[in-house]
């Protein structure tokens, strides 16, 4: 098995997603120096940062957390695209995992009962095979032993958030989610988790889907990436 193992890993071998670098035998998905150079968004606080302003336009959000810039034009969106758009389904998994690991000082996992992805229209998640916030939001739930729970639902299949602009985006939003609380999570604090935050409109009607379904719901978000630049 070694042999064959071997062989596939010749013939077809491992690449870095940022860079298509060859990996090493110990690196997974990113390879080490591309790891290092990670747009990181310098978060100094849960309870207020840019990202989590932009979300206050739409609902009241408790804290707020986000891992990396997103830069469109910069060879680590190709995270993004491969989680999102080339079955990238272990890769997703794996940053959520990542994610959780390198915001664990933050505590936020200790404030959180229940995590929640948002959800894609059910067209989009048929054609992908899979939802990326989920993915992401699968990964933090292994690492912070925290449950993940589809409780919010996209009506209808809307138009693609990339396509439009910033005020476009936020009128696409407005009324597509629908949220269904259990009784027994009424009332709990909820971390809302994606893979991009921009204008704030998508992630923030989630929080007001949810609200209108548990006003007592404690809501807080998470992104993999942050595009600064809308």
């Amino acid at each position: 098995m070694k042999i064959l193992k071997d062989l596939y890993n010749i013939l077809m071998p491992r690449k870095c997603v940022v860079c298509q670098g060859i990996l090493e035998p110990h690196e997974q998905y990113i390879c080490t120096s591309c790891s290092m150079l990670l747009p990181r968004y310098p978060l100094k606080s849960i309870e207020d940062n840019e990202p989590l302003r932009k979300v206050w336009n739409f609902a009241p959000i408790q804290y707020g957390a986000t891992l990396l810039y997103y830069r469109h034009l910069s060879d680590y969106h190709n995270i993004i695209i491969k989680i999102k758009y080339k079955g990238g389904q272990q890769l997703g998994i794996k940053m959520g995992e990542w994610a959780a690991t390198e915001i664990a000082h933050l505590k936020l996992a200790e404030k959180t009962d229940i995590i929640i992805p948002v959800p894609t229209d059910s067209e989009r998640k048929r054609r992908r095979g899979y939802n990326q916030a989920e993915l992401i939001a699968k990964g933090m739930g292994k690492v912070m032993d925290l449950p993940v729970m589809n409780l919010i639902v996209k009506k209808g299949t809307g138009v693609s958030q990339t396509k439009l602009s910033q005020s476009a985006r936020k009128e696409n939003a407005i009324g597509s989610y629908k949220a269904v609380i259990p009784v027994e999570h009424r009332g709990k604090h909820i971390l809302l988790v994606d893979d991009v935050l921009t204008t704030g409109a998508t992630i923030g009607n989630c929080a007001q889907a949810i609200l209108a379904n548990d006003p007592q719901a404690i809501i807080s978000i998470f992104t993999l990436a942050y595009n600064a630049n809308k």
